[in-house]
């Protein structure tokens, strides 16, 4: 029998996502919904994610369970993935009593993590959500899971927006004030001399006489809307033949499970020996040290919920090129990298998680101008004193993506009053 992972995400996500709500709809009837009255209970400050996977959504959970020790709070990390084995008895144990429950997961999620504890452990604790998503509206049954959680914090304005407009539809306004807008608190790391950035270049296999581009991409998070095709085509616009004094690396995850990726990609590795293909699982300190090595991150993505690696570089002082739309916008501008033009498409991801969504019209992303990508990376490879500027100006616009979460900030918020 064909394992259900094995099926294509345009099949498996229906049937994974229609099972969850037949459950989901019979057990929530006895469920506890967040009002503003509600009995609640002071304690524990509980924050639960996906603490041990590489995947975005992992990285993000680790970032906000940092950002809150270093401004004083106590915490318990608590991983869904092993609760998850007890969604059909709900006997999952949740650390703690009362206090504040912090989940870092999308809707889908956190409607597994409702299910596999039973309601007697959640309901009189202070309920908030970090939800993200790639779209200009976010699904309906969103909606219906916001009804749990006291506060919805969102990395951008774009998600924001992506929020409102779907209570908005479904007319339920009053949900758009349990929004809040917490952008990634991503780390400035100390910038590297030249001769330990040299050291670390050469480990990760980077040549010292090259201008050096990373591309990132990650296939669960579709590879269509991360676009590594408009990294490569522009690429070989800018360098009809390979370039001798640059090279562009493109950095996979979980490339294995899409064997037309692969071999797409091998294809032209076949062809371009200034194009190489990293597939390597790092930690995230390996992943920080890693992309702080190179000199340029490309990204022509069609749309990003914040962009996180993006921000992760510039945080590294590396000049971001990247597409001009969505929730990168909130920290890249024009004096901090370069924004490339782009067209809104509708969305077309038939093998990827936003299968569905092209038969609704408000459901568009961008097409980037690839002429204009390729000609800013021809700027900025022969240009080193136009790398530093972007970069310098790249890190300080990050460092005030952390000012929600200092401890002045986090302070004055609704969820202490039950700490």
């Amino acid at each position: 029998m064909l394992r259900l992972r094995h099926l294509p995400l345009r099949y498996r996500l229906p049937l994974i996502h229609g099972a969850l709500w037949q459950l989901v709809r019979w057990r929530s009837r006895h469920w506890p919904k967040a009002t503003p009255h509600d009995a609640l209970k002071a304690g524990d400050f509980v924050v639960s994610g996906f603490f041990n996977e590489s995947l975005g959504i992992g990285r993000a959970g680790r970032l906000s369970a940092a950002a809150l020790r270093s401004a004083g709070y106590f915490i318990t990390e608590h991983d869904l993935r092993p609760a998850f084995r007890g969604i059909l008895k709900g006997r999952a144990e949740l650390p703690g009593r009362g206090g504040v429950w912090y989940i870092h997961a999308n809707p889908a999620e956190l409607m597994v993590a409702l299910l596999a504890h039973a309601p007697a452990q959640w309901a009189g604790r202070y309920r908030i959500g970090y939800w993200a998503w790639e779209t200009p509206k976010v699904p309906a049954s969103w909606v219906w899971m916001a009804d749990f959680l006291h506060e919805i914090w969102v990395p951008s304005r774009y998600v924001h927006d992506a929020l409102s407009q779907a209570f908005t539809a479904e007319g339920r306004l009053d949900l758009i004030d349990r929004l809040r807008l917490m952008p990634h608190p991503v780390p400035l790391p100390v910038v590297k001399g030249h001769g330990e950035r040299n050291a670390l270049r050469e480990g990760f296999g980077l040549q010292p006489g090259l201008v050096e581009v990373l591309s990132l991409f990650d296939t669960k998070s579709s590879a269509v809307r991360k676009n590594p095709w408009g990294s490569i085509e522009a690429w070989t616009r800018a360098f009809p033949q390979p370039a001798e004094t640059a090279r562009l690396t493109l950095k996979a995850s979980d490339l294995g499970d899409d064997r037309a990726t692969a071999q797409r990609l091998n294809a032209i590795l076949n062809e371009r020996e200034d194009i190489r293909l990293v597939t390597e699982r790092f930690s995230d300190a390996d992943m920080d040290r890693f992309s702080a090595c190179f000199d340029i991150v490309l990204s022509p993505h069609r749309s990003e919920g914040f962009g996180l690696p993006l921000a992760e570089a510039m945080a590294a002082a590396v000049p971001v090129i990247a597409t001009g739309y969505s929730g990168n916008l909130d920290f890249m501008n024009s004096g901090n990298a370069r924004l490339i033009p782009f067209a809104l498409i509708r969305i077309d991801d038939v093998d990827g998680p936003y299968t569905g969504l092209e038969k609704d019209p408000d459901q568009v992303w961008a097409d980037p101008d690839l002429d204009a990508l390729s000609a800013a990376i021809r700027e900025l490879v022969e240009s080193h004193a136009l790398r530093e500027a972007l970069g310098k100006a790249g890190r300080e616009a990050v460092r005030r993506l952390s000012e929600p979460w200092r401890a002045e900030s986090l302070a004055a918020q609704p969820f202490n009053a039950w700490l």
